[in-house]
């Protein structure tokens, strides 16, 4: 028998429609018992997203959190530290001077200055800045739930816990991605840029209902504010109109204000930028270095079928986020050609996405949106349009993962139900299963990745392990075991014992990148320990020969030398190699005069008076004037 419509203790939940109703049309209201409480809710998105990283309340300070925090000259120096922080380049703290490691150099002053003023109000405590992190995440849960409550409303019959503002919400804050963001100290760029650029979208959804002008300075307030955290914000600039476009019905002439409000912030941060840096995004010329430029020496091909590569690691890494890692420097991620299986599976998927994207243009559909948010999101990141610094970085995906979210709620809540709507009863038992399954899942994965950040060597232990192929995983592992357990080894036994487990470590990173000078001058450091316990003399001129022709200033090797020439129980085999090393080597092939008298010196530290050396000095010195 036929149920009568529109009363008020109507059970079925049919599924709704795809299509959202435009902002000027009256809404339907959901029934009294099923009415979204907004307040309810994102405080409910708040409190999940502080409890899931409560735990990291209890970690220090790890990774770049010296290059931003506790070895940068101006945060330390608190809040008189605020005008250089907003007048130079944002690692010119750490170095103290402005080095452009990376093309176009950094500015991200807000971070710096909110850290400037936990310096100046309670000093370096790494409790309270995590717990400013974990809040501030809190926080844009909240917001990102509130704006998307405004972009999809509830509509009749559907709970406001299954609705797509709460959903979306909801899978965007348990995502096990951001555990880097949140849980590293230095992560808060992400989270303030991601807030300045929500809080835009907010600012600019209100200003297209009301009309009101301030609402749209307000949107370009919050708009440089996100700006000043972090460039990738910019990306607002085209996701913003695409939002307005796509959900509203606002005239043309107040979008196009709108977007000239949000122009006007990114020309304003823009000018900033270059007024302190120096030069724009891609500007500069950083000195060439693998480790911050991951395609250097690649021919187009190989750099651009990498970083096709590297695209659908992050929507791996979305769908399945296991395992986790800080760590995608050289060669975690390979290098590969564009006959290779994965680079054809990622342009494939791609294509997909391209395809659904242009089918779902007209009707405006969600699916369409979702996508766009994605792909513009993530390209200021993707390394297409300029060298980021590194193949990859979970972190890059704080802004794409709303996308995601977006449209991994659509599927459950919309999508789906609709191609089964004959028997919705069944969806009801499987689509809660599968939330169920996924939310558990990534509050899970989310606790067991989180202890990973407690410190420097949990940190490097766990890349270690999960990025078997970077070069710096393997070095940095190696330097922490050094650090933690070697100063405090009672025997020499111990000692050796510990340095034959760290050199295989050192090994493998100079195996994947041989031109790596910090493995290289940790491998000298090595060699000198180990003669110092042992006395081998062979062994460790065979790593000093072989660190000199690739690091001839290692700084281990030239604090070695000295107690080497004066400790080592054979003259005679020290000056040959010092001969060697320092005249054939340095000096006729690569006339490098200045190391080479170096090496000359301590052979005749070594053997007084040898006549080789003291005719190799004599020639140096004259080919040196």
């Amino acid at each position: 028998m036929a149920k009568k419509k529109n009363t008020p203790t109507r059970k079925s939940n049919p599924a709704p429609s795809a299509k959202v109703p435009p902002i000027t049309q009256k809404k339907k209201t959901a029934t009294p018992t099923q009415r979204p409480n907004g307040s309810t809710a994102g405080f409910i998105i708040f409190l999940i997203a502080f409890v899931l990283y409560l735990p990291s309340l209890r970690y220090g300070y790890v990774l770049d959190d010296k290059i931003v925090f506790t070895q940068n000259t101006y945060v330390k120096m608190g809040f008189g530290g605020m005008a250089k922080i907003l007048s130079t380049e944002s690692f010119s703290g750490y170095f103290n001077e402005q080095k452009d490691i990376l093309i176009g150099g950094r500015y991200r002053p807000l971070s710096l200055i909110s850290f400037a003023i936990e310096q100046g109000l309670w000093g370096q405590n790494a409790a309270l800045g995590h717990l400013l992190n974990v809040l501030l995440y809190a926080l844009l849960g909240w917001l990102i739930y509130h704006t998307l409550r405004r972009i999809f409303p509830a509509l009749v019959g559907g709970h406001w816990a299954l609705g797509l503002a709460f959903l979306t919400s909801l899978l965007y804050i348990l995502h096990p991605i951001h555990s880097e963001a949140v849980a590293n100290i230095k992560g808060r760029d992400e989270i303030l840029a991601a807030l300045g650029a929500i809080g835009a979208l907010y600012a600019s959804w209100e200003y297209a209902k009301q009309k009101k002008m301030s609402w749209n300075i307000l949107a370009g307030i919050w708009f440089f504010g996100g700006l000043l955290a972090k460039e990738n914000a910019l990306t607002f600039l085209a996701v913003i109109p695409l939002t307005l476009y796509f959900f509203s019905t606002t005239p043309l002439q107040a979008r196009l204000a709108n977007l000239a409000a949000l122009s006007a912030a990114a020309v304003a941060y823009l000018l900033l930028r270059y007024w302190a840096v120096g030069h724009l995004l891609s500007g500069g010329e950083a000195e060439p270095n693998l480790l911050n430029d991951p395609y250097l020496g690649l021919s187009w091909a190989q750099k651009y079928a990498s970083i096709v590569l590297s695209l659908g690691w992050y929507l791996r890494l979305l769908l399945f986020p296991h395992p986790l890692t800080h760590d995608y420097y050289p060669f975690q991620i390979p290098v590969v050609g564009w006959g290779d299986w994965r680079v054809i599976l990622t342009l494939l998927a791609f294509v997909a996405l391209a395809v659904i994207a242009l089918r779902g243009w007209r009707s405006k559909s969600i699916a369409t949106y979702s996508i766009l948010f994605f792909v513009l999101t993530l390209s200021m990141v993707s390394n297409i349009f300029f060298n980021v610094g590194t193949t990859l970085n979970e972190r890059f995906a704080f802004l794409p993962s709303l996308g995601f979210s977006l449209a991994t709620a659509w599927l459950l809540v919309r999508f789906l139900p609709e191609k089964i709507q004959k028997n919705p009863e069944n969806w009801n038992s499987l689509g809660g299963g599968m939330l169920v399954i996924l939310l558990g899942g990534y509050f899970l994965k989310t606790q067991i990745r989180l202890p990973d950040w407690q410190d420097e060597y949990t940190l490097n232990e766990a890349a270690y392990k999960y990025s078997p192929q970077s070069a710096r995983a393997n070095l940095f592992m190696g330097v922490a075991i050094f650090n933690r357990d070697y100063a405090t080894a009672q025997t020499a036994q111990e000692k050796l014992t510990l340095l034959a487990q760290i050199s295989p470590m050192i090994d493998k990173s100079l195996q994947i990148i041989p031109s790596y000078n910090n493995a290289q001058d940790f491998k000298a450091g090595l060699a000198g320990e180990r003669f110092v316990l042992d006395k081998q003399l062979s062994p460790l001129l065979q790593t000093f020969s072989e660190v000199a022709h690739q690091l001839p200033g290692s700084a281990n090797m030239q604090r070695f030398l000295p107690w080497v020439a004066a400790n080592n129980g054979n003259p005679a085999i020290f000056a040959d190699f010092c001969y060697r090393t320092g005249y054939q080597y340095l000096a006729k092939e690569k006339q490098n005069y200045t190391e080479a008298l170096k090496f000359i010196k301590y052979g005749l530290q070594a053997a007084p008076g040898n006549p080789q050396l003291t005719a190799a000095q004599a020639e140096v010195k004259r080919q040196a004037r």
